[in-house]
């Protein structure tokens, strides 16, 4: 029986002589990244690589949101006078990265971002309605005096915009 509780707090133990030899590097190997993780990094990467001309000068940067469950675009551009018309602008420039016109509508193409190369989420995931959930956040800066800067909203496949 003695050997039995010995046994059993010997296998309770820490292996302490293993973790000291673990690296960083096959800690890190073993962190899961999500999906979300993965499509925000490469939305990142591909927002910065755009190649609108109506964009150029811009600065992107895009998060995952969890508390409104949303993606949110951020996108800044100095201007020479910052108007409600210029941050129109801005935002139906940034909507033409992701959207195409199909039949009379618009389709969205940010699901590629996030999709995964498996099909077991075809069947969880409507990737269709992800741009729904998609949201764009304009800043219009005039370099000479941020004050006059103007901000504006929108929904990926809305076309409402707020300031």
């Amino acid at each position: 029986m003695k050997i039995f509780y010995a046994m059993t707090i010997a296998l309770m133990l820490p292996v302490i002589s293993y973790a000291a030899k673990e690296s960083p590097v096959s800690i890190i190997a073993k962190e899961p990244v999500t999906m979300m993780d993965l499509g925000i990094l490469k939305l990142n990467t591909n927002l910065n690589r755009q190649t609108l001309p109506e964009l150029q000068g811009a600065t992107f940067g895009a998060v995952f949101h969890a508390k409104q469950g949303t993606i949110d675009i951020k996108v800044s551009m100095p201007v020479k006078k910052a108007s409600r018309d210029e941050c129109n602008k801005l935002i139906i420039n940034t909507k033409r990265i992701f959207l195409r016109p199909l039949g009379g509508k618009s389709v969205a193409n940010i699901h590629h971002y996030f999709q995964h190369e498996g099909r077991d989420y075809a069947r969880r995931v409507n990737w269709d309605d992800l741009a729904n959930y998609v949201v764009i956040t304009g800043i219009v800066l005039t370099s000479k005096n941020y004050q006059n800067s103007v901000f504006c909203q929108s929904e990926l496949m809305k076309n409402k915009i707020t300031y």
